[in-house]
């Protein structure tokens, strides 16, 4: 009885999404955005939400190098999210994280460069006194 538990539990937690309502409130903004945009395309024309995604796509490029807080307000002022207090925006905030991140290696894995290999195969110059930005960690979080 306890091995057939403890199979249930891995391939339950070892699933990408545990539960449908976790896959709602994950995807929630996404879907709201996507239905807006659909009944401006209906009204107005498919012009509008181009042109809306197309500011939504500058404003969320504009960030700062990790360690400086970047406020993204003009992307929230755009979303509509300016005038709201949500949990977003008093927990999970990374200023307070318990545990330090590697400033580089967020910029590293932000801009895709990969540690640097030898011909062998081994990682180069592993720095094991420094933690890599992790999954549940307090990170910046990225609105679209």
């Amino acid at each position: 009885m306890d091995e057939s538990l403890r199979g249930v539990s891995q391939r339950v937690y070892s699933q990408p999404i545990a539960h449908p309502v976790e896959d709602i409130q994950t995807n929630w903004l996404r879907n709201q955005l996507e239905t807006k945009h659909f009944m401006m395309g209906q009204i107005y024309g498919k012009h509008l939400p181009m042109q809306i995604r197309m500011e939504l796509d500058i404003l969320s490029q504009v960030k700062r190098l990790p360690g400086l807080p970047s406020s993204n307000i003009g992307l929230e002022t755009i979303l509509g999210r300016d005038e709201t207090i949500d949990f977003e925006d008093y927990l999970g905030d990374p200023s307070m994280s318990e545990e330090a991140v590697d400033m580089r290696a967020v910029m590293e894995k932000r801009l895709g460069l990969e540690p640097r290999h030898s011909i062998l195969g081994q990682q180069l110059n592993p720095r094991r006194d420094t933690q890599l930005p992790r999954d549940g960690v307090a990170q910046v979080k990225d609105i679209c």
